[in-house]
């Protein structure tokens, strides 16, 4: 016994020690000979249980009905995996459905289905192909050891997927069916009050003969709609109308399958393209209620880092072509009788190295033409909320309720640039639970007690040391990589004359200087404020780095005017197209994944952005001569390059990486050969073509 409280003792200390750290990569053929075997001693029992209370975000229990728990053994990594079977959902509207049953026959022939309930690989773990290699296994195994134990043969296997938490992806490689989604009620909900959360339905068939033993039709009467990260993204819109969240889901994909398109051209008939604008127009369909579900998603992405960066910037979209009375568009230039169109300020968040996360606030708006200009002179007697650099604080707000969602173990830094230098914004930030900020200063402020003024405090300092830093491509000038000479200090600043009310605040502040400038060009010198605490040469450096990632909003701007063509949409007014826009940035936040992770974490499987039917598709394509088994699936950079290939691109040995447009392109390829292949494999599979 003593020997079994150290060992579990030694799991949790493990896993609490652990918990946030890098974790190790490896080869499947690197585990050497794996073993999954049920749990029936004791002592395995108590393994089992210190493993998925330490590790699984639901613990070991409990269980309901009769269960059968397994472990996973590599020879040379020990325990790899643990699940558990148990007694099924009583009434499951997708299940049913998809089966065929009424409620006779499913009261009748409901032991023979069991279901999934927990699923662990080891947090420590990345070894791609591993979690559906170990499903498979078990499943294999599965209707023999449960008969062994209950006397009867499972047929159907069903679990559940919380999108919040992830993708399923392991189950859809391991051949697991969609059948739609739970309403959220959970097993003991008798009051129908909710709050379970919304999770995916999967079935696995044991038996060939499946359908006989369950009194199921010969064909199921009910397809639903595709799992793909559509629905991910949009499992919990709520646009009042379950129709309408069907179509929003229908939109995107057809929005992301052919980005470049107009939406007559991206439809595949005149009532389709009818449905989308009815969409556009509906009251219900706002750009908030639209992205509200990525809002949501985006958090749960957040929660597994240990920094999260809320980078927050504005753009304008040029409607300047269209009649302006009736689509209700303003200036947005210097000039009221210049260019119009919409205004609109999004925070993207991304992790320190610049994964884009997926958007946490947008907002739109237009100019009141007789107003123009009234808020670009700065009446600083006026409140910030009624000025247009309120969006700023706005988005800082934002920022830190997601801190607050977040809890203390991810750090939130909302990152400005020098537009975002306003006292209100520094004041907010110095309060408690709030998001802190990281922004690049714009005015030369006062110091407090009289002690000089900002800039030339930071230019007194010596260099604490250099920092390399990677500058983007601007204008004429390539991207380059340049040192800095680095100072940091604390100082505390003195509210303006306006705002004494506020008091003063107390930042860090970090200066880096350029050494070694272009011939002809001054120095880039940053003034960074932060409320992050920055008290060595590797905080400020850690700053400055961080400060870097502000550029990947302008990446993702770019991608958005000219991958999805925001600008050339012909919606009419400007609610109908604050409606698409919403749909729009979901998409151009999809492809600057795709392009951001193919250049930064290239050896990465390929699955981590595809689906197992896509690039399976991709390599049949491309003239593979059979499909490609689930651990030969190639890197997400050799992915990313074969579908880029599709849109245009050579890769010569000067062509660099893809980037955002050929991507468009090749994706939209790409959804018509992996619908093209799942068409004939699902008629090989069931004899109406020759394989």
């Amino acid at each position: 016994m003593e020997a079994e409280a150290a060992t579990m003792a030694a799991l949790e200390g493990w896993a609490t020690a652990h918990r946030g750290r890098p974790v190790r990569e490896h080869r499947l053929s690197d585990l050497g000979r794996i073993e999954c075997y049920p749990v029936e001693s004791d002592a395995d029992l108590r393994r089992w249980e210190a493993v998925l209370d330490a590790e699984h975000f639901l613990g070991s229990g409990p269980l309901v009905g009769r269960r059968l728990r397994y472990l996973v053994y590599s020879e040379h990594l020990g325990v790899v995996a643990a699940l558990a079977f148990s007694a099924p959902a009583w009434r499951l509207s997708g299940r049913d459905q998809w089966i065929g049953w009424d409620d006779a026959t499913r009261a009748e022939r409901l032991d023979r289905v069991v279901a999934n309930s927990r699923f662990l690989v080891r947090g420590h773990l990345r070894v791609p192909g591993l979690a559906t290699h170990v499903l498979s296994r078990v499943l294999r195994r599965l209707p023999e050891d449960w008969a062994a134990r209950y006397g009867e043969r499972p047929v159907l296997v069903e679990t559940f997927i919380d999108r919040l938490r992830h993708r399923g992806g392991c189950y859809r490689a391991a051949n697991f069916i969609y059948a739609g989604d739970t309403a959220g009620r959970g097993r003991n909900d008798r009051h129908h009050a909710g709050g379970a959360g919304v999770k995916a339905v999967y079935l696995y068939p044991l038996a060939r003969d499946w359908r006989a033993q369950l009194g199921a039709p010969v064909q199921p009467p009910w397809t639903p709609e595709p799992d793909d990260w559509v629905r991910h993204e949009f499992a919990h819109a709520d646009l009042g109308d379950e129709r309408l969240n069907k179509r929003l889901r229908s939109t995107v994909r057809t929005g992301a399958e052919r980005p470049t398109a107009s939406w007559p051209e991206a439809c595949d008939s005149l009532g389709e393209t009818q449905a989308v604008y009815r969409l556009f127009a509906h009251p219900r369909a706002t750009m908030d209620s639209i992205l509200r579900s990525h809002y949501q998603a985006t958090a749960s992405r957040c929660h597994a880092e240990s920094v999260v960066l809320a980078v927050q910037d504005t753009a304008t979209l040029n409607y300047t072509a269209r009649p302006l009375a009736e689509a209700g568009f303003g200036p947005i230039g210097s000039r009221s009788d210049g260019a119009h169109g919409l205004i609109v300020h999004d925070t993207l968040a991304v992790n320190p190295a610049g994964t884009p996360l997926g958007l946490i606030d947008v907002q739109a708006w237009s100019r009141e033409t007789e107003d123009h200009g009234l808020r670009r002179l700065g009446d600083d007697n006026r409140d910030l909320d009624n000025k247009e650099s309120g969006k700023w604080t706005d988005s800082h707000q934002r920022a830190s309720q997601l801190q607050q969602q977040l809890g203390a173990g991810t750090r939130v830094v909302s990152v400005a640039d020098r537009e975002g230098d306003l006292y209100e914004l520094f004041a907010a930030a110095a309060r408690d639970e709030n998001a802190d900020l990281l922004v690049r200063a714009y005015q030369n402020r006062a110091l407090a007690d009289g002690a000089g003024l900002l800039f030339e405090h930071m230019q007194g300092l010596d260099a604490a040391g250099v920092q390399e830093v990677r500058l983007p491509k601007r204008g004429k000038y390539k991207a380059r990589t340049t040192r800095m000479a680095v100072a940091f200090d604390r100082v505390t600043l003195q509210p303006p004359q306006n705002k004494r009310s506020q008091g003063p605040v107390t930042l860090d502040v970090i200066r880096a200087k350029e050494l070694d400038p272009l011939k002809g060009e001054k120095p880039f010198t940053w003034t960074l404020l932060t409320t992050v605490p920055t008290q060595t040469l590797e905080d400020a450096c850690e700053r400055i780095a961080w400060y870097t990632q502000r550029w990947q909003i302008e990446v993702y701007h770019r991608t958005l005017k000219t991958g999805c063509r925001i600008e050339e949409r012909q919606l009419g007014t400007a609610n109908s197209l604050e409606a698409c826009l919403g749909v729009d940035l979901v998409v151009a936040w999809r492809v600057s994944v795709l392009t951001h992770q193919s250049r930064e974490d290239p050896d990465a499987p390929c699955t981590v952005y595809f689906t197992p039917e896509q690039w399976k598709a991709l390599w049949v394509r491309t003239g593979a001569k059979a499909i490609p088994e689930d651990q030969d699936e190639p890197t997400l950079r050799e992915a990313t390059r074969t579908v880029a290939t599709l849109g245009g691109f050579l890769g010569r040995k000067g062509d660099g990486e893809p980037g955002a447009q050929v991507l468009w392109k090749g994706l939209q390829r790409l959804d018509d050969i992996t619908h093209t292949f799942c068409l004939t494999l699902e008629m090989v599979r069931s004899g109406r073509a020759p394989p």
